[in-house]
């Protein structure tokens, strides 16, 4: 077996990948669908995304893989990253003198191909790879090799972007803290600075907190002038007029920003009291000054948070585009060749090859499909519910017109008891509805032609939308993980899917604030119900 060398950066390179802190943790969707969509696209049992620690390779994520790390002088890995710029492509590894008698080679995981694309800062350290492996000596096709270079690259991005993500929580906790600190203490001295002045505006009181602001003694104040304590421009520009309104009988409320001797400039609330004489005259002012300097640090950071949010929006809108062109574009070649493969050439091949292209094709329209429905999973995070009246009668015929076809090919029929009027937004519920009814033909018994029924009921202030089916069911102890992201109960021979459908119906419906659920029988079907809140008109 040969051990890989150490890259000529090898100190610099670790420093890079512990600076980021994204050794050790937990498992992240982003990263885990980055290996499913490596998986899909280059038909192999094993996905991973690996980071080549000092004496180790970690998976950040695995599929097909049950150790969360390896010794790196056994790591394929380990040889992909000294070139940072190339795929790594070992065809057969019983064929490689740097691996025929590697422990992976001929030990219990027998790995026979590998690929593994690095993944690369923007400042050039390699710090791992996108891998796949099989057990079987296999060749790729240069679109699937770019493909992984791709998210190899997109990787490197989540990489940098999960470590501002952290700096910017970590900020904004120690901040949140410091103030929480500030608060208290100013709550057990009496947060509000408090004075009262007579009906000529001389100082007859202040409290403790107006001294320890103002760093004077209590005889300094009393007794002055406030033109003598706050200076003749201040209480001209701020203070004359709105003093004069309250001696006139007006409570006054205003913000300024103050400069005080012992606390620097900060931000307050400034209300002036009236304070009245058994008579009704009012004979002098109650001044309470407010600090809310730690509301204002808070505004500064909310706009911050703002602007951090409309940069992973840019990102989100980035890996959007990535998923509808960057990988369209491999995975079209993919159809297209394979395409003209089968009607050009399909008669020349052996029965085996025609087989093997049989599946390339079904890969790629299912990637394909796959590809579309992640697309618009993502697209639901930035979207706005426009709610409004919807006829759900009215929104099944157009669900009807759109699975007509599926509804030929499957002789199912798709009927509806009376439906209501429902608060919600028409295309994001046709998508939802769309999506079960499709289960519903789909998921069919065998020799039993599918029924699909659309019910309506209302209940605690919510309108129940039920999509009931006769198809083959759900065992108990599936229900509850059906919503989850590419969850499949079944092959993909019996049927198709990308695992997404029911996972974009449950973010409609969280969008509307209601809830979707599900009961069903194994070999008697099942009902899924859409929980949407009914409007203030619509529930009385």
């Amino acid at each position: 077996m040969q051990t890989a060398p150490l890259p000529a950066n090898e100190e610099q390179r670790l420093a890079r990948l512990r600076g980021l802190g994204i050794l050790d943790t937990l498992p992240q969707k982003a990263f885990d669908d980055i290996s499913s969509l490596a998986q899909l696209i280059c038909g192999t049992p094993v996905a991973l995304i690996t980071l080549v620690d000092r004496d180790r390779q970690w998976f950040k994520s695995r599929i097909g893989m049950d150790a969360s790390e390896t010794p790196r002088e056994v790591a394929f890995c380990s040889h992909a990253i000294l070139d940072a710029e190339h795929v790594m492509v070992v065809e057969d590894s019983h064929r490689d003198a740097r691996f025929q008698d590697n422990p992976l080679v001929i030990g219990s995981t027998q790995v026979r191909f590998y690929a593994g694309a690095p993944i690369v800062t923007n400042d050039g350290y390699a710090l791992g790879t996108v891998c796949v492996i099989d057990q079987q000596a296999r060749q790729l096709h240069p679109v699937q090799l770019d493909a992984l270079s791709k998210l190899s690259g997109l990787v490197a991005n989540l990489l940098e972007h999960e470590k501002t993500r952290q700096a910017e929580a970590d900020r904004a906790r120690a901040t949140e803290r410091q103030q929480h600190e500030q608060l208290t203490a100013m709550a057990l001295l009496g947060v509000d600075l408090q004075s009262f002045v007579d009906a000529s505006g001389v100082y007859r009181h202040v409290n403790d907190t107006y001294l320890a602001y103002h760093g004077c003694a209590r005889e300094d104040v009393v007794g002055r002038h406030v033109t003598e304590q706050l200076g003749d421009d201040v209480f001209r520009d701020r203070v004359e007029s709105r003093l004069q309104r309250a001696l006139a009988g007006e409570t006054v409320t205003y913000q300024r920003e103050a400069h005080f001797r012992a606390k620097g400039s900060r931000h307050m609330e400034v209300t002036l009291l009236p304070v009245h004489d058994a008579q009704g005259r009012v004979i002098g002012v109650v001044t309470r000054g407010h600090d809310i300097q730690a509301l204002k640090d808070r505004e500064a950071e909310l706009h911050r948070t703002v602007a951090l949010l409309e940069q992973k929006t840019l990102e989100q809108e980035r890996f959007i585009h990535i998923i509808s062109h960057d990988l369209r574009e491999p995975i079209n070649s993919i159809n297209n060749f394979s395409a003209l493969l089968s009607t050009d050439h399909a008669q020349d091949l052996p029965p085996l090859a025609q087989r093997y292209l049989g599946f390339v094709q079904a890969g790629g329209l299912r990637m394909g499909a796959l590809l579309d429905d992640l697309a618009e999973y993502v697209r639901l995070d930035r979207r706005a519910t426009a709610s409004g009246p919807v006829d759900v009668a009215r929104l099944l015929d157009q669900v009807r017109d759109d699975l007509a076809s599926a509804l030929l090919v499957a002789n199912g029929r798709l009927e509806s008891d009376a439906l209501p009027m429902v608060q919600a937004d028409a295309s994001l519920l046709r998508i939802a509805l769309q999506n079960l009814v499709s289960n519903g033909l789909k998921f069919a018994r065998p020799d039993t032609p599918p029924l699909v029924r659309v019910s309506a009921t209302r209940e605690d202030g919510f309108d129940l939308i039920h999509v009931d089916d006769n198809g083959i069911g759900i065992a108990p102890e599936h229900q509850p993980a059906i919503f989850d992201m590419f969850k499949r109960l079944h092959s993909r021979q019996r049927y198709d899917g990308s695992g997404l459908g029911l996972s974009i119906c449950r973010r409609i419906v969280e969008q509307h604030g209601g809830q979707i659920s599900v009961r069903s029988v194994p070999g008697a079907g099942s009902r899924f119900t859409l929980h949407l809140p009914a409007s203030p008109a619509t529930s009385s």
